[in-house]
């Protein structure tokens, strides 16, 4: 029988199962995350995310070409047991988790790179919390789309325009 030592985290709605593995040594398979996040049978979670340094797993060390200071790795797997590029809400829990655990010392205002299946995401300790650089937000090819955005927006700006100040 397998024990493993686990802190559960909370983050604006989600929940996770975390575990730190620093040389990537446990491997759970799909059905061991599926019951773990078991909502009636496990432990009761949107996700489990494994603290693993970045150079002990294959995609972690193609993270560290990127950026080298992302020593850690946010191995994340969904409740139904399928790896996840990342997660928003996680991310930032996992970085709280990484301080906590005393794996990383974060001051206040400094940025903590971390690796994730998205590349890596910088994470920024403030006073009221943690604040994640998602990355850039770009267009897809879909020209349609684009014409249909720049239309709406025109429309809604001609609304805008045409509404009387009160």
């Amino acid at each position: 029988m397998t024990v493993l030592s686990f802190t559960k985290g909370h983050g604006t709605g989600n929940d996770f199962v975390l575990f730190t593995d620093p040389e990537g040594e446990i491997e759970l398979s799909p059905e061991q995350i599926r019951q773990l996040c078991d909502r009636r049978f496990g432990v009761g979670a949107d996700g489990v995310i494994r603290a693993v340094r970045s150079r002990a797993i294959p995609e972690g060390a193609a993270i560290l070409a990127e950026e080298p200071e992302a020593e850690w790795f946010m191995d994340y797997w969904n409740a139904d047991g399928t790896p996840a590029e990342m997660c928003g809400n996680g991310v930032r829990v996992y970085a709280h988790y990484l301080v906590t655990e005393g794996l990383v010392s974060s001051e206040r205002r400094d940025t903590l790179p971390i690796g994730t299946r998205s590349g890596v995401k910088d994470v920024l300790a403030g006073v009221s919390g943690y604040t994640v650089d998602l990355g850039r937000w770009r267009m897809g090819e879909n020209r349609w789309l684009r014409r249909a955005v720049l239309r709406l927006r025109a429309r809604d700006l001609a609304s805008i325009l045409a509404t009387p100040m009160s």
